[in-house]
């Protein structure tokens, strides 16, 4: 399989699908269990979209989706797809959110795209080719940490993790140069792969937040993990922690303290 000439057709895919998000005017709105956890019409159409066109140019490949029942990872090739990174920012207008697709083979992404429809930027990696934001070549940034910029997610759905988040993030802004909080994980990590961000922390997140972005942040010369005890292995919710340099050993110091006390 030529994953390069796969890469051009799932951008054009993308693209597309973009298109066809930004035309829908007033999507239908409904809530998913967790706090303030919300799906629209727009992220079904998106998804039907996604698995209408992707299947054609990989029939052996499963699919594993953020609004699939029943999910799970198949052996093989699987797409983790998330139509609509950033789904309260796309109902609030704000003007960050994201599709996520990622391939991986065997439990290990081969394949990454993450588009911000908005914006037109498409981050996109392939394996051992390094990342590119539409099509130039980026690289994770290594700044003094005191003029970092490390991007949090604040894992909104789990009330229950506040306080190992809050925590984190406290230890974050005591060292940093300041802190960012965009609403799209997906966004938000290619921001560390682009030398825009030098860091990255979220509590909580499912494997097609992260999967297509910790590609695009490994190709791009930065580090991607979860803290222990957990892992980052396409099957289960966990923390996820990026960045490159100093910064990244910051974002792992705060995540470990807050597990070693049992709040992550």
């Amino acid at each position: 399989m030529n994953l390069s000439q796969l890469l051009e057709q799932v951008c054009a895919i993308v693209r597309e699908d973009g298109e066809r998000i930004l035309a829908m005017r007033h999507p239908e709105i409904y809530t998913k269990e967790g706090h303030a956890n919300f799906v629209t019409s727009a992220d079904l159409a998106s998804q039907d979209f996604l698995v209408e066109r992707l299947t054609p140019l990989l029939p052996q490949a499963h699919f594993f989706a953020e609004e699939q029942e029943d999910n799970v990872l198949a052996p093989g090739y699987n797409w983790l797809i998330d139509p609509i990174d950033g789904t309260t920012n796309f109902m609030r207008g704000m003007r960050a959110s994201s599709i996520s697709v990622a391939l991986t083979e065997d439990d290990r992404c081969v394949l990454g795209v993450v588009y911000n429809f908005y914006t037109g930027e498409l981050f996109s990696a392939v394996r051992g080719m390094g990342a590119h934001l539409n099509g130039a070549p980026i690289h994770a940034a290594c700044v003094p940490l005191d003029q970092t910029l490390i991007c949090v997610g604040t894992a909104p759905y789990d009330r229950g993790l506040m306080e190992g988040s809050l925590e984190v993030i406290r230890t974050l802004y005591a060292s940093c140069g300041d802190l960012r909080r965009g609403g799209s994980a997906a966004i938000d990590l290619c921001c560390v792969a682009a030398g825009r961000a030098d860091g990255f922390f979220e509590a909580r997140l499912s494997p097609w937040d992260y999967a297509a972005a910790s590609l695009i942040v490994e190709e791009a010369g930065g580090v991607i993990s979860s803290v222990a005890p957990y892992t980052l292995d396409f099957q289960h919710k966990s923390p996820v922690l990026a960045g490159s340099g100093e910064a990244y050993e910051l974002v792992l110091r705060a995540a470990s303290e807050a597990a070693g006390k049992g709040l992550l």
